[in-house]
């Protein structure tokens, strides 16, 4: 027995692929944007983590500068001065961060296939 085609089971046969590929693509659209939500998400509790951490590695170095010199302003105002340089460094190599952190981010869209 042969089987026969008509056009009308070949249009069904087509309808039904091209449903399969649009549900397909958005499961596949989901799957990565999910992805990067997720990495996001993590990357935002790891700087909020970072940024606890050098806070309180900030009070603790403020206080014992304070304590070597037995003074707290001194103290906290060389730990404000070592920051305060440091935020002239960054500022000279401003270009170089910025051109850093977009190669993170692009990099972090397009790992996900």
């Amino acid at each position: 027995m042969e089987k026969t085609t008509t056009p009308e089971t070949i249009i069904k046969q087509v309808e039904r692929y091209l449903e399969t590929k649009f549900k397909l693509l958005k499961y596949e659209g989901v799957h990565k944007a999910s992805g990067i939500i997720a990495e996001m998400i993590t990357d935002l509790v790891v700087v909020v983590l970072l940024l606890l951490t050098f806070l309180f590695v900030s009070i603790t170095l403020g206080i014992f500068a304070a304590h070597l010199l037995h003074s707290g302003w001194k103290g906290f105002g060389c730990v404000a001065l070592l920051y305060f340089i440091m935020s002239l460094f960054a500022k000279t190599l401003k270009l170089s961060l910025q051109n850093i952190f977009i190669r993170i981010s692009i990099s972090k869209v397009f790992k996900h296939k």
